[in-house]
């Protein structure tokens, strides 16, 4: 099996899953904004391995088989599992974050899930809110409190995780590929990652 780690597409998943994992890491010792840059970073990866995949005619359909699944493994870790130790690990493991959680990951399964069945429409559209918006959301919270103290943040995480959970499910549509939108993805990463690891004025 490690022989797949060989292929290229897949090394950057890998690559993706070692950002996830440090997310989750950072999110349960309180680093929260290191965190989210991780998960953040991971997005990146999880754009690059399409990119690479799409330009490797010579891939074996087996490769590329095993490679769907990894990579689908891997955003099910980033943009659903670690928002919902984020918020887990903010608000000290509270019942109602447990609560958030859960829903969190069961929307995020359940939606690739789908997409792992259908996929897109012949639009080019897919159905719900994609899940790596969730990193969107937490990176433009933490990096605005780190400005401008925002009351109760922690209800807020558990509140935007609940309807981030019902947008997942959704069935409106929302572009599903193409260049403009990993363009917007890295712009959205880079100011994300800037702000959230620039220093904050002195108090």
């Amino acid at each position: 099996m490690i022989r797949y780690l060989f292929d290229a597409a897949n090394a950057i998943t890998a690559l993706g899953l070692i950002f996830a994992t440090n997310a989750i890491y950072f999110a349960l010792v309180g680093r929260f904004e290191l965190g989210i840059c991780f998960a953040l970073w991971a997005l990146l990866a999880d754009d690059a391995d399409g990119m690479v995949a799409q330009h490797s005619p010579s891939r074996s359909a087996l490769t590329a088989q095993v490679g769907a699944a990894f990579d689908g493994l891997a955003d099910l870790v980033y943009a659903a599992l670690f928002p919902a130790v984020l918020i887990l690990s903010f608000n000290a493991f509270s019942i109602p974050s447990l609560f958030a959680a859960v829903c969190l990951v069961l929307s995020g399964a359940l939606r690739l899930s789908y997409f792992s069945a259908f996929g897109l429409d012949d639009d080019g559209f897919g159905r719900g809110l994609p899940l790596n918006n969730d990193l969107f959301v937490l990176a433009a919270l933490f990096a605005t409190n780190r400005f401008v103290a925002i009351p109760y943040l922690g209800g807020l995480l558990i509140g935007a995780a609940l309807l981030l959970s019902l947008l997942h499910l959704s069935n409106f549509k929302f572009p599903g590929t193409g260049n403009w939108l990993r363009l917007a993805n890295l712009t959205l990463v880079a100011a994300g990652s800037f702000a959230l690891l620039a220093n904050p004025p002195a108090s």
